[in-house]
This record gives C-alpha cells, structure tokens and sequence, in this order.
C-alpha cells in the first residue's frame, strides 16, 4: 500500500512536470503566433498606406513578404490585385483576385474578375464572373445599373465578333503615324489634306499637342508639318474645317485669353494664309474644358464635347448654333444646347463628327453598351437636333481597347480614326472604306458662280438655301466669296430653294430637288447672272405654283412669294409688272385668259402684303413670248412662268 502510495506521488510529480512543460511550450508557441498576427498586421497597415501614397512597388514588396510568410493572407492579395489594376498588368490582377476567390467569400471579388477579363477581351470569362455576381441578392443600386450594362456589353460584343464587318482596317501611312501618338484626324473637304494632333516634345523636352498636316494624293501620302499658323504655345488639336476650307476651328489649352482650362478658337483663311487664332467667344466657350469641334456642312451648328455643368455625365455632346459674324468679324453664337440622354450617358461623350448630309453623326463613348474602354458609334440626328438609331459600328472597328475621332473624307468615302491597338505605339491613325457596311445618305456639291449681268464681275452677293423637305424648313445662309463663289454641300433626295441677293439687283430664285450626286472636286456648276435695277430689267420666277387650270396660288409658294415682297420692301421706289405666261399646249384664248388671271392674283397677294397698288401692274401674255422651244418638255416648262419687269426705279 505504501509502495503504491509513493509510485502515485511519482506519478504525479512526472505528470505533473509534463503537464508544465506542455504549457510552456504552448504558451510559448501562442507568444510567438501572436507575434507573427501582430507584425503581420503591422505590414499589412504599412501595405495600406503605401497603396493610397502610390508607392506601389513598395505595397507589392510588403505584400509579397506577407505571402511569402502566410500564402492565404486575403487583404495582401486584395491590395496586390488592385496595385496590378492600377499599373495595367491584367494577368497578375487576376492571378490575386483568383487567390482571393479561392479564400474568401466575398461576392465583390467576382465581380471583379468579371471587370478585369473584361479589359482582356475575354468576354465569355467576364460574362460568366459577371452572372456570379448577379446572383448575389444584395447588389447596390448603382451597381446593378453597371452590372447590367456589362452584362449586355458581353452579350453584344461575343456576337459583334462572331458577325464582324467585312471591310480591309489599314494601319495608315509611316509618314502620319510615329513611335509618338497620333490622333484625331479630319481630311480637308477636299480630301487632298488629313490634318490630326500629334504627341511631339517641345524645346523643352516636354510633350506637347499640336496640329500637324498632310498633303495627300491617288498616289502617296507626304510627310505631315506643323501647322505652324494655328499651333499655341500650350497643347492643341482637335480640329475642324468650314466646307469652304475658309475657317479652321480647333481646341487650344491653357491659353492667355482662355475662359476655362481648354477652349475652341477658330482661324479665318484670308488672303491665302490663316489668320491668328481668335478664342470663340464667352457663349461658346465656359469657364471648364470645351473641346473637339466638328463644324457642320450647312455653317449652322458647331458640335463639341464639354464637361460644363448642365450635362448629363462628366462629358457631354453639345452644339452651338452659328448666329453670324459682328461687325468686327468675330462668330456670334447661340447658347449651347445638349444632345440629351439618347447621345451623352453619366459616362464620358467625346470626338464628334458630323457627316456632310448633316444627318450621320459619330461619336465615341465610354457609357453606352459597347466592347470595353471607349467605343465609336453612330447615330441619325433630325433638324430638332433629337438623335435615333444609336448603333454601336462593332467588330474589328471596336475592340476592347480605345476607339475614337472617326471622321470620313468625302472624297474615297474612306474613314479615318485613332485607336491604341498596340500598347507599345501608342494611338495610331487607322483608315477603312464602310461606306456599304454604313449605309450612309447620300450628298452633293453644287458651286455657285455669281456675276453681274451686264459687266460679268463677279460679285459678293448673299445666298439663303432652304431645306424644304426638313418639317419645319431648314436655313442656311452664305456669302459668296471675292470670286462671286460658293460651295454648297446638300443631301440627296431633298427639295431646295436657292435665293440670291444683292443690294442693287435684282434677286435670283430657283427651285430645286438634289438628284445626282456631284463630289467636291467635280461639283454641280450653277452660272447666275444678277440683273442690275433698271428699267426694263426682268426675273423669272419658277417657284410661283397655281392649281391646275386656275388662278389659285398653292401654299408651296410661300417662300417665292415671300422673297417678291421684301425685294419690293427693300427697294421700296421700284415700280414692277407682273406677267403671266404659258405654253403652247391648249387653246391660245384660254391661255392669255389663264395667264392674265394668275398675275392679277399674284398683284392680289402683293397688295394684301402692303405693297402699295400704285407700284403694281399686271398683264397676261399667253404663249406668245417664249423664252424657249416648246417642242420640248423642258422649253415648255421654262415657259411656263411668272416675270417681274422693273417699269420704274
């Protein structure tokens, strides 16, 4: 019994002691495992603070020490992810975004992923991390919105790819394109120049923006040049030309006399060289960044992008109506108006182009369902200045990486844009013909030589064209140059009235519908001789409509009668003679009956206008004064008139 007693207390003296030494070395492991959390924690913190200064290869150090020690340390691959997001490196993003999926939970990770496949292109990938995430019940609202978005941009690119526009994408000329970055191009409207901005450094090794030309042929393209006149000091580019080729607008950036950080200035082209730059002025211009012109065909609306408040994103499209010149030759313009919600997104909206119908519209954009970075795309925009058919232009236009400032020389209906396919060449200028693949309306040019009829000078008269198949009419006004010339653009299928005018003669007016398409370099030529006011003087009007058979003048005659009554307002001594004139289809007696009766009822109008009856005569000719053949069809239909002759002035 004793003996046993004493093996007990042996026992547990040996029990005990293994007991402390357990405890011991437990508690020692714990200190020391507390040690590793509590510097480990320490690192992480020094992680943090690294990511939020940018010292970024500091972070990936601290974490990669972190791992190295505790390969599931999920915060250091977080961090690491978003350091590899922010320097661009796509595949170690998601290697630790991977890493983190595989150690945690947490739902945000796959949406993520979703984004950083995304920005590779590999759209089924990001589509399948993508509906992941939206299983997840409580998504933020803003991020549903997003989410949503990307899941169509998936969905619409993986079929974009599989049905891709068939047309040859050429990286453009050696003497555009450099190892330097090249961008927004627009060609002349004669398509003999591509003037873009171009990266280059200055004197004092610092990039800098500036507008560089290129003369180009059917045969080659020339080195491209500074375009010294309207390059600044600061950066600048973004560049647009008036269809005359008279007026250059461009973005120019911390300038002296600028209302906000960039602004639009334009160039006059006189004499045969480019005046100095003018800033366009406090209504076109804000105090924020106002850039990237494309001036429209008709002279009538300037578009560009702006980020001033008013908008619907961070920047938007908008467009300032031309007013006219002052008297000191500055543009006076209308207040800006946004394109609205169907255009602009809470994205970015930038480089746009207005095709020369003034219909087709392009733009670029970051917010709307596209291929991943900035996309380019297509839209229709109405007289209202209201867009519809919004078309992404897709596959291999469009890729995941930036796409923008498309513009179309009108010439080989080739299109021109930037895109930075290569990350090591930076932004290159690309050309492509989709003239097929776009399905663009058509236009034509028409040029009008304006004389003086009996001296054959040219003169400086003033021209109004109106759109009348746009609801309501459209105006476009012009001024003939030193030549006694103007450039019209006009789409076709569309019906116009030209009228010109000059104080001292009498005006010109013609009815039209465009048909035939005439390019810039072949232009329809319309000769239009101005009649001094003189006794004797005569103008044909052919845009004077009557029913059939009778006297009653038709409402499309409103815009010739109203151009009669202010050329008898402005010249308000001239005494006129209205005639009426047939054919010679029908009975000669009802003719003369016919024709004296619509000239009496255009006198009816004249007076009923406040045209004092004393200035005003009328008389019916019949077919008896012809100006043409009546064989024809068109001799009869230029027969077919109503004369004013001047009987006093």
């Amino acid at each position: 019994m004793e003996q046993k007693q004493n093996n007990f207390k042996v026992f547990n003296s040996k029990g005990l002691i293994t007991l402390l030494l357990i405890l011991v070395f437990n508690l020692g492991h714990f200190g020391v495992k507390a040690q590793v959390l509590k510097e480990q924690e320490k690192q992480i913190e020094q992680a943090k603070t690294c990511y939020l200064n940018k010292e970024y290869s500091k972070t990936i150090e601290i974490c990669n020490r972190i791992l190295s020690v505790e390969p599931e340390t999920n915060i250091a691959h977080l961090l690491l992810a978003e350091v590899y997001k922010n320097l661009d490196s796509v595949k170690l993003e998601i290697f630790h975004l991977y890493k983190s999926s595989e150690i945690s939970n947490d739902t945000l990770t796959y949406f993520k992923l979703g984004e950083a496949y995304y920005k590779t292109g590999n759209y089924s990938e990001a589509l399948n991390y993508y509906n992941k995430y939206s299983a997840y019940k409580y998504i933020p609202e803003k991020r549903q919105f997003l989410l949503a978005c990307k899941i169509a941009s998936c969905k619409f690119t993986m079929y974009s790819i599989k049905n891709p526009l068939e047309f040859n994408l050429q990286n453009d000329s050696d003497q555009i394109n450099t190892p330097n970055y090249e961008y927004w191009p627009k060609p002349s409207p004669d398509g003999s120049k591509l003037i873009f901005t171009k990266v280059r450094e200055d004197s004092t090794q610092l990039l800098k923006e500036d507008s560089f030309i290129s003369e180009m042929d059917s045969d080659n393209v020339k080195k491209a040049l500074p375009a010294i006149e309207v390059n600044t000091s600061g950066n600048g580019g973004a560049q647009t030309l008036k269809d005359d080729s008279k007026i250059l607008f461009f973005t120019a950036c911390n300038q002296p006399d600028g209302k906000g950080s960039c602004d639009i200035y334009y160039s006059r082209f006189i004499n045969e060289k480019w005046n100095k730059p003018v800033n366009g002025g406090n209504t076109l211009n804000s105090k924020f960044w106002d850039a990237q012109p494309s001036f429209s065909t008709d002279n009538r609306y300037l578009y560009f992008s702006s980020n001033r408040p008013g908008g619907v994103g961070k920047k938007d499209i908008w467009r300032a109506e031309l007013l006219g010149f002052s008297d000191t030759g500055a543009l006076i313009w209308k207040e800006p108006e946004n394109l609205g919600d169907i255009i602009n997104t809470p994205g970015d909206e930038i480089s746009p182009f207005i095709y020369k119908n003034n219909m087709n519209f392009y733009f670029a954009s970051d917010g709307h369902v596209g291929m991943g970075g900035i996309d380019l795309f297509s839209a229709e925009i109405d007289n209202y200045g209201s867009a519809n058919n919004l078309k992404n232009l897709g596959y291999p236009i469009n890729t995941e990486k930036n796409e923008f400032g498309l513009t179309i020389s009108s010439i080989a209906e080739t299109y021109y844009f930037s895109a930075a396919r290569n990350s090591e060449k930076g932004l290159l200028i690309f050309t492509v013909n989709l003239s097929k693949a776009l399905n663009l309306n058509p236009f034509s040019y028409v040029e009008a030589n304006i004389t003086d009829g009996s001296s054959k000078l040219p003169i400086k008269a003033d021209i109004e064209l109106v759109d009348f198949s746009s609801k309501p009419s459209q105006y476009r006004y012009e001024n003939a140059d030193e030549n006694g010339q103007v450039m019209l653009c006009m789409s076709i299928g569309r019906n116009y009235l030209l009228n010109v005018s000059e104080p001292g003669y009498l005006f010109f007016t013609k009815s039209f519908r465009m048909t035939d398409a005439n390019t810039l370099s072949d232009p329809y030529v319309l000769d239009i001789e101005l009649e001094p006011i003189e006794i004797g003087a005569e103008i044909n009007l052919y845009n004077i409509y009557y029913e059939t058979d009778s006297y009653t003048i038709l409402p499309q005659s409103e815009q010739g009668l109203r151009k009669l009554v202010s050329f008898l307002e402005n010249n308000s001594e001239v005494k006129v003679e209205i005639q009426g004139h047939t054919d010679n289809t029908g009975n000669p007696e009802n003719n003369m009956e016919l024709s004296t009766l619509r000239a009496k009822s255009l006198v009816d109008y004249l007076i009923s206008n406040n045209i004092a009856i004393s200035r005003l005569k009328y008389a019916g000719y019949g077919d008896t004064l012809p100006i043409e053949s009546n064989e024809t069809a068109s001799g009869r239909q230029l027969n077919r008139r109503t004369t004013v002759k001047i009987l006093d002035n």
